[in-house]
């Protein structure tokens, strides 16, 4: 084992290790099923019910390529969402409370181009995950979490080819770079940054004008990530992944003012049922951190309707189901329950560009966290987490 500076024993660095365990893996994961969700949403209004089937903007190409054969000859869509995050931590003994709070923005962009008569070119450029949280280190998880910051950014070009008036299909490919740092009581990482790849493809059916049906599916992409500990020449690897995605949508004309939508989404987490982390230079076989994630089930209901020749009125909900109601398995960098997200927004035409404002909140539930025992040390914090989100945004679509 090589030399330890500034009083940093080897049997510290074994205990940090298997503390950074704790946090380390789960932030991408967490994350990326979290934050900046409406960062690549089409309708955000509508809590992102029909993406898979709203032709309006062109980040729809993200749900389901399919949708750029009903754009037109070309549509550009560009997001600018900003969001507002706060996680309180209730601790059931004597030590102190703790809650972070991070404000940030985001901006995405996407653009169809019709290439043929029939075919479709897309590209999207998307923030499909980021968070930037800070407990400081005076409350009960000091020793596992003080601050973290991660960030996902995704290139997405793909293709539509416009089968007949009913039909359409897509496909691309993506290219997502993620990076992260992380601080504690006890250890830091320097920032680390891993490429990882995948591909999507989407259908979309139109039987009638009122009627739209999409399905589409997202693949699983791996982030290796092998970040350097600060004070000690060690280095510590994992992989993360980021789920498969099954996306359903419809939408319904009732009449020629209001459109009903509807999405169902299955996210792959059963995946995840581990992660191993490895320490560099030393004989030691990796630590494994047992997940045990359900796969999650998104339900997203919404109405558009036009109030005017001027504007059109929105509003939406979503669910989504718990990956781990275990609280021997919940972690101090992001705990994961239940999501409910209550939406509304307002679109109007400023010339011949489709102005869309929205706000949503999102709120992540109380989560209970218990200790555990990993590599011999006890490890966690005993108690409650309580998030949620505030997201106000717009998107120019012209």
């Amino acid at each position: 084992m090589h030399q330890v500076t500034h009083k940093f024993k080897p049997n510290k660095l074994v205990k940090a290790f298997g503390i950074l365990a704790t946090s380390l893996a789960a932030t991408s994961a967490s994350a990326s099923g979290i934050f900046l969700q409406e960062a690549v949403t089409a309708n955000a209004g509508v809590a992102g019910a029909g993406d898979g089937v709203y032709t309006e903007s062109a980040a729809a190409m993200w749900t389901n390529p399919a949708t750029m054969s009903y754009m037109g000859e070309s549509l550009t869509t560009i997001n600018v969402m900003g969001f507002d995050l706060k996680m309180k931590y209730k601790n059931d003994g004597i030590r102190n409370d703790g809650e972070a709070q991070s404000y940030l923005p985001s901006v995405s962009i996407f653009h169809a181009h019709q290439i043929s008569e029939n075919m479709h070119l897309g590209l999207a450029l998307g923030a499909a995950g980021g968070s930037s949280l800070s407990y400081g280190d005076e409350w009960a998880g000091a020793p596992w979490l003080d601050s973290i910051t991660l960030n996902v950014i995704v290139l997405n070009p793909s293709l539509s080819y416009k089968l007949n008036d009913q039909w359409s299909v897509g496909g691309g490919v993506q290219f997502s770079w993620a990076a992260f740092e992380q601080s504690s009581s006890l250890f830091a990482t320097d920032q680390d940054s891993d490429w990882a790849y995948g591909y999507n493809l989407g259908v979309m059916y139109r039987p009638t004008d009122k009627l739209d049906f999409g399905l589409s599916y997202r693949s699983k992409s791996e982030h290796s990530f092998d970040a350097d500990l600060q004070r000690v020449n060690r280095s510590v690897g994992t992989d993360v992944i980021v789920p498969e995605i099954v996306d359903m949508s419809m939408r319904y004309g009732f009449n020629e003012d209001l459109n009903l939508l509807a999405s169902v989404q299955f996210h792959r987490w059963s995946q995840w049922d581990e992660t191993v982390l490895n320490l560099s230079g030393t004989d030691r076989n990796g630590v494994s951190i047992q997940r045990d994630w359900d796969d999650v089930w998104k339900l997203a209901l919404g109405a558009d309707y036009r109030l005017n020749s001027d504007w059109r009125l929105k509003a939406g909900f979503s669910y989504e189901t718990s990956p781990q109601d275990d609280p021997t398995k919940q972690w101090v960098d992001l705990p994961v329950g239940e999501q409910y997200r209550y939406s509304v927004g307002a679109s109007t035409n400023w010339d011949d560009v489709v102005i869309d404002f929205f706000y949503e909140y999102a709120d992540l539930g109380e989560v209970e966290s218990e200790k555990r025992a990993l590599n011999g040390n006890l490890v966690g914090v005993n108690g409650t987490f309580e998030g949620r989100i505030h997201f106000v945004g717009v998107n120019f679509n012209f």
